[in-house]
């Protein structure tokens, strides 16, 4: 990476940086917080949540979606709440009209309807403990990352130790940590990571990695610009019960880039801008192959252009099929049909007048042998 000789120049090439990207740098001392023990930017996030809503919202409206907010616990089930919150809305009864409708926080469509701030040096207060954080960033009000920086050129400190304090802030600061996501530290390389404050230890961090830089802060700062961290925060980071424990899982960058080719290559194509319709994805044994076919199928399937589409996940083994199976189990998510005969894939294919049925489905890929579908294509056509 890039020479540093202190952590305050890491500080400023970062906050450089990611201006570059389209974050703007709010001096601490600058946010409009009434108290520090306030982690949302309540004023940025109700102006931006009238901003990314088609949805006329009344005052009541919004103090609801800010009680839904404000009032989960910081327990391991309020976290999980808070990231399903992030990724599809806050549900509330409208004033006016009575129904039940998801008030989005963030627009995941149109990225520049989004505020995106970064400020650096900020206090945050818990009874009489009081931290200040190296960087921190906020979209729409809300905190989603916390970057922890150590000097490089330290032969006593190194990222382990910025990784320390962010795990030390978790439990000190808990109301803040229940919304941001990702945790990166950052000295003589730049690694990330999902945060859990209640997991003390065997948190997974990661280097991400790009094609057009070989230095780490470089690459992560490619990862927190506003569409790539809105895009991750939404479809490739879940909570997760791992060996009977909750945890969350984040995407490795080889899992984000091969999921994008191929949401890309479905999109391209049904829009008539390609006409390739399949395509190959090499990766080595403990790549995460597993996971990155569930964020690929979680990603088609919720995109609002395709408007519920069917998605078929295909293995060629049963100890795949039941892999995938326990990985779907493990994940808050949707989990999918799962096809266990040629009868039922007939009837899958042959739902709503050979539509096809709704959903993300899985089977081997045994059931597809053509003698026994023969009879179903001839129906269809």
């Amino acid at each position: 990476m890039a020479r540093f000789t202190e952590k305050g120049s890491v500080e400023d090439y970062i906050l450089t940086e990611l201006q570059k990207k389209g974050w703007s740098f709010v001096p601490a001392i600058e946010l409009d917080r009434d108290s520090y023990d306030e982690p949302l930017l309540v004023r940025n996030l109700i102006r931006k949540v009238r901003d990314v809503n088609e949805t006329a919202l009344t005052d009541d409206d919004i103090n609801n979606v800010l009680k839904n907010l404000k009032f989960k616990a910081c327990t391991q089930e309020g976290v999980k709440a808070i990231l399903n919150y992030l990724k599809e809305g806050v549900s509330i009864k409208l004033e006016k009209e009575r129904v039940i409708e998801r008030v989005r926080l963030f627009d995941f469509e149109d990225i520049k309807n989004n505020e995106f701030i970064i400020t650096r040096q900020a206090h945050y207060v818990n009874g009489e403990l009081h931290k200040i954080l190296d960087i921190v960033l906020y979209v729409n009000g809300i905190p989603l990352v916390n970057i922890e920086c150590k000097n490089p050129a330290s032969f006593s400190e190194d990222w382990t130790n910025a990784y320390n304090d962010i795990k030390a802030y978790e439990e000190a600061i808990p109301e803040l940590y229940k919304y941001i996501q990702i945790g990166a530290a950052v000295a003589e390389t730049a690694r990330y990571f999902p945060i859990v404050p209640w997991q003390k230890e065997d948190i997974r961090t990661e280097e991400w990695k790009t094609d057009d830089t070989k230095n780490p802060l470089d690459a992560l700062l490619q990862m927190l610009a506003g569409e790539t961290l809105l895009d991750i925060i939404r479809n490739f980071i879940f909570y997760r019960i791992e060996f009977g424990k909750a945890t969350k899982v984040i995407t490795r960058y080889m899992q984000y880039r091969a999921v994008n080719r191929i949401f890309r290559r479905v999109i391209d194509n049904l829009e008539g801008k390609n006409e390739k319709k399949k395509g190959l994805i090499w990766h080595w044994q403990g790549s995460g192959k597993t996971l990155e076919m569930i964020f690929a199928a979680y990603k088609l399937y919720h995109h609002r252009s395709l408007e519920n589409p069917s998605v078929f996940l295909i293995v060629d083994r049963t100890e795949l099929e039941e892999q995938l199976g326990r990985e779907f189990n493990a994940l808050d998510i949707t989990k999918p049909d799962v096809i266990s005969s040629i009868h039922g894939l007939r009837q899958v294919l042959k739902h709503d007048g050979y539509k096809g049925k709704r959903g993300i489905m899985m089977t081997l890929i045994h059931k597809f042998r053509p003698e026994e579908l023969a009879e179903v294509d001839r129906e269809m056509k």
